[in-house]
């Protein structure tokens, strides 16, 4: 609720400040590291390998992240007309710009996807199994960021909830949320107050994603055989359940079609893959090399 939160910070070292959201954000990548280390051990992978891995999959899911923030979420028109104010300019520092704010987490995970696909089949050239437990290990870093990366979203006042006088917060005057929310409902929202009370489903979707990364946790430490790729699984199908239902609660501008949002037909391509997955790795005899 607060997008100065770590501004101070900033100051401090005479950095330019990236916004709440872009903060936590860089923390979460910080993180990968110590996680992709105990992974590595934990699946038997190259700690060389698996520390190389972020710096492909982060500027990849950066970028594309972007893209999708300007093909789905209605935007494309609105950089249009800051490039035509702003000039050639404008393209680099604020429209194609990966380190400011404005980003969909799908064009991130497919952006990611890519790049660490095929980076691993490199790295473990006609190696399913090697392939298979780097995905797990990525699914474990990936549902760490995800936790955190929500928090960045409440401070920032993006991906709101609907108005609810049972279970909502109010935003302050000013906010990025109270502008957002004047251009869905302008008959129900002044720019003079706090917001009417909305449903938080950035903390509801961080608490969500925290759980699964706990589980992802608890099953990357179990000493039960499951075949590689079940952590990767579990993760594709309790996030597109989780995100699915979440998207019902939004109430920002978000790119749709037909009945359900886009990323409710993502969730509904992922459970699908994740399901398939489930399947194949539930049974460790299925994933032999």
């Amino acid at each position: 609720m607060n997008p100065d939160l770590f501004k101070p910070l900033f100051e401090i070292f005479a950095v330019p400040y990236p916004g709440a959201y872009m903060t936590i954000l860089f923390f979460s990548f910080f993180m990968t590291l110590p996680i992709m280390i105990w992974t590595s051990k934990r699946f038997s992978l190259s700690l060389k390998k698996m520390i190389g891995m972020p710096l492909v999959i982060v500027p990849s899911a950066l970028v594309v992240s972007k893209i999708f923030h300007i093909l789905f979420e209605g935007m494309l028109m609105t950089y249009f007309e800051g490039l035509k104010a702003n000039g050639i300019s404008y393209l680099f520092t604020r429209m194609l710009n990966p380190f400011v704010a404005g980003h969909v987490f799908y064009g991130g995970l497919l952006g990611g996807f890519i790049a660490g696909a095929v980076f691993t089949m490199i790295a473990y050239p006609h190696d399913k199994r090697s392939f298979l437990k780097t995905a797990d290990a990525a699914s474990i870093c990936v549902a760490n960021g995800l936790w955190l990366t929500r928090i960045g979203c409440f401070l920032e006042g993006c991906c709101f909830g609907r108005p609810s006088q049972l279970f909502g917060i109010r935003f302050p005057q000013g906010s990025r949320t109270m502008f957002s929310l004047f251009h869905i409902d302008p008959d129900h929202t002044s720019l003079f107050t706090d917001t009417q009370p909305l449903i938080p489903t950035q903390l509801i979707h961080s608490f969500s994603n925290l759980v699964i990364f706990i589980v992802l946790l608890k099953l990357a430490c179990s000493k039960e055989k499951r075949g590689p790729g079940y952590i990767s699984a579990i993760f594709l199908l309790s996030y597109s359940v989780t995100r699915f239902i979440i998207e019902f609660l939004r109430y920002d501008i978000r790119g749709s079609f037909l009945m359900f949002s886009t990323s409710q037909w993502i969730s509904i391509v992922l459970f699908i893959g994740g399901f398939m997955l489930f399947k194949k790795t539930k049974n460790p005899e299925n994933t032999k090399k």
